[in-house]
């Protein structure tokens, strides 16, 4: 019969050893487990969307509207000879006002988007009027097009982290843009075409406008198409810009 006989040192030492090295693992596990979750939290959390990641030559024309009627109808005439399609971003009570136009809009291929009901800054109200003023745009935009809009530039480009959660829990993407043309103040026809063809990149939102205010605007816009494609680029709605990488934050 053998009899075997315990070291109590070695088995001290081996104890330890293996209680070092589990506290290592669960040390370890918990630092990856924290990144992941971190990592998650950021992914998850809503952003502004400035432009979108790609190196193809693509970009999105988007026009904000929120009064007249002067400006609109040349817009469309334009983006209808050169086959552009644009994301206009609507305030609720324009479209409820002249129907007719986000009608046109609707029907010639465009993306209908929300521009908000008043034209304020919603930075600077409470949630419960941020929720109003999205939600009543949201319903007289919904009333006139038949569109659900998904996507929102707030007035004045104007947020801040409770109204990119207040937006992203009524099921809206907030965007902004990368381009300026700077059409609403005024500054020349040559300077709008400049400005646009100088700063565009691949995956640019190019912000103009059609509301009366900025009557340059149409006569801006055959050039500004053309040189944009002369550079190569091939122009799309904001939704389909989205296709093509991921959204980025200023």
């Amino acid at each position: 019969m053998k009899i075997y006989y315990w070291n109590l040192y070695q088995f001290r030492k081996y104890m330890l050893a293996g209680s070092v090295t589990l506290l290592v693992i669960v040390l370890v596990a918990s630092v990856f487990i924290r990144d992941a979750i971190t990592a998650a939290t950021i992914r998850a959390k809503p952003h502004a969307i400035y432009k979108v990641k790609t190196e193809e030559k693509i970009a999105a024309l988007t026009f904000d509207i929120s009064w007249g009627t002067k400006v609109p109808g040349p817009v469309m005439d334009t983006l209808k000879k050169y086959n552009v399609k644009s994301t206009f971003f609507l305030s609720g009570p324009w479209a409820s006002k002249y129907p007719e136009y986000p009608k046109r809009l609707v029907q010639e291929g465009h993306e209908i988007a929300s521009h908000g009901n008043n034209h304020i800054d919603l930075d600077r109200e409470s949630k419960e009027k941020v929720r109003e003023e999205i939600s009543t745009a949201h319903d007289a935009i919904k009333q006139v097009t038949g569109v659900s809009p998904t996507l929102i530039r707030t007035p004045n480009g104007a947020w801040n982290d409770m109204v990119l959660s207040e937006a992203d829990e009524l099921g809206y993407k907030v965007i902004q843009w990368s381009t300026d043309s700077l059409d609403w103040q005024k500054p020349g026809v040559d300077a709008i075409v400049n400005r646009v063809l100088d700063k565009a990149h691949p995956g640019a939102i190019i912000l103009m406008h059609a509301s009366d205010t900025c009557l340059q605007t149409p006569e801006a816009l055959p050039r500004v198409i053309e040189g944009l494609k002369e550079r190569g680029y091939t122009l799309v709605t904001v939704s389909d810009l989205l296709k093509k990488g991921p959204g980025v934050a200023e």
